[in-house]
């Protein structure tokens, strides 16, 4: 079997999950006899070469890509990596709206991108129920041609040490918030109103956008200094993982997460998890997590203490280490594209 992967122009740029989902996965991929390649949008393919073409993420970043690959003839596999906060009936009406809309000319949407992506593929893998039902329910797309396979986790994260990180920086069982500071989604800034007020003991790893919502967060860190804000280590740095081993909680304050990739790495490192309950997170973490809402500053401030004062077991550890490496993710994939793609 011979799979070509791709995604987003911008996505080494930008870093983050999506990144780390496809690069795991074909690592995990090749380890089982498969030949992955990462899509180069410079070189030339041959692309029937190759049995399908997987897709990760189902939006405006990516659907001229996927409907280009799509009209060369090639089997499409997609990931949409989608999730709304509107119940399936508001997608329906949505998805009326922006149909109707576009007739008269260049009216695009989110829900519009995601719907015509999954309908253009032979396969669609999705990462939660949550995300299932929303597609199907929402989006119309036939349960069919959907599968769900998690999200997972490198193993490496369940031998990570504390030391590195108290060493570097003198800091243990303090909060800790792993991702970029400055998109929307992440939520950060009320997450940093409530270490302001609590004075609680933080630490903030993640690049820092150049934008309106980034230049508050700095504005907040700068003013505090119970924060420590680190803002330069790479996603496979081993700093990351004894930060992770290091502290006590590590928080996801974001809008939704489709479970929240540092959030799986951190309790497989031993960490306490408080996270939004948005987008599929309680199917992953279950009862191993406390749950915030994300548009209630009190929410989060009331979880994170709930957290805090929670004693540290093997639980989550033992959950994710079970249920969620990139190992047990990959063979549940392959499982399913040997029975599609026969």
């Amino acid at each position: 079997m011979k799979i070509l992967f791709g995604s987003f122009s911008a996505i080494t740029t930008l870093g983050g999950g999506v990144e780390t989902q496809v690069r795991s996965l074909a690592n995990a991929l090749r380890q089982k006899g498969i030949e992955v390649e990462l899509f180069d949008p410079w070189k030339r393919y041959n692309l029937k070469e190759f049995d399908f073409f997987h897709l990760f993420g189902a939006n405006l970043g990516t659907y001229h890509f996927g409907r280009s690959i799509k009209n060369t003839g090639v089997k499409l596999v997609v990931t949409p990596i989608f999730y709304s906060r509107s119940n399936p009936k508001k997608l329906r009406f949505y998805l009326m709206l922006g149909t109707g809309l576009r007739k008269y000319g260049g009216f695009w949407s989110e829900h519009l991108f995601c719907k015509e992506l999954c309908e253009m593929a032979e396969l669609v893998i999705v990462n939660t129920k949550a995300e299932l039902n929303l597609i199907e329910q929402g989006l119309g797309v036939s349960r069919e041609k959907m599968q769900i396979v998690p999200n997972g986790v490198d193993k490496r994260f369940a031998y990570a040490s504390p030391e590195l990180f108290i060493k570097e920086h003198g800091l243990r069982d303090f909060v800790l918030y792993v991702g970029h500071i400055g998109w929307g989604r992440k939520n950060v800034l009320p997450l940093l109103k409530v270490l302001r007020k609590t004075g609680l003991k933080a630490v903030l790893i993640g690049p820092v956008l150049n934008n309106t919502y980034g230049l508050q967060c700095l504005k907040i860190v700068a003013e505090t200094p119970s924060i420590k804000l680190i803002p330069g280590l790479a996603g496979d740095s081993p700093m990351i993982e004894s930060a992770y081993a290091a502290c006590d909680t590590f928080i996801l304050p974001s809008l939704y997460e489709t479970p929240g990739l540092a959030a799986l790495e951190a309790g497989l490192a031993g960490a306490k998890i408080c996270i939004t309950k948005y987008g599929g997170t309680i199917e992953y973490f279950g009862e191993n997590a406390t749950y915030l809402d994300p548009k209630k500053e009190k929410s989060i401030e009331e979880a994170l203490i709930t957290t805090i004062n929670k004693p540290k077991t093997t639980a989550l550890q033992k959950h994710i280490k079970d249920n969620y490496t990139w190992d047990k993710c990959a063979a549940k994939l392959l499982d399913i594209y040997s029975q599609y793609f026969k």
